[in-house]
């Protein structure tokens, strides 16, 4: 699922990306977090770029999260997205915080 990650970018790929619905909340979801610049989502290729603000998110923060990002099941049906999605991201902004 994690392409690359470096200091100031994460790129991610899944099969979840093409669900408009639950892109377009992920990447609502993402951008409410202080330090995210850029969210973009290709449904096509299935693909997630997140830009972010390295001193506010030093690596160091962000690399405890990567394992959430790891978890995030590809295969979950539809009306168990969104639900999961909320979890994630409340895991997520705990680590974070």
């Amino acid at each position: 699922m994690i392409e690359s990650f470096i200091e100031g970018r994460v790129r991610l790929r899944s099969p979840l990306f093409a669900d408009e619905a639950f892109a377009e909340r992920l990447k609502s979801e993402l951008l409410a977090i202080d330090g995210v610049q850029k969210v973009e989502i290709n449904p096509r290729t299935k693909g997630l770029l997140l830009e972010y603000d390295k001193h506010r998110l030093p690596l160091s923060r962000l690399t405890r999260v990567s394992s959430l990002f790891a978890q995030m099941n590809d295969h979950l049906p539809i009306e168990k997205r969104i639900p999961a999605l909320e979890i994630f991201m409340k895991d997520l902004r705990e680590a974070l915080s």
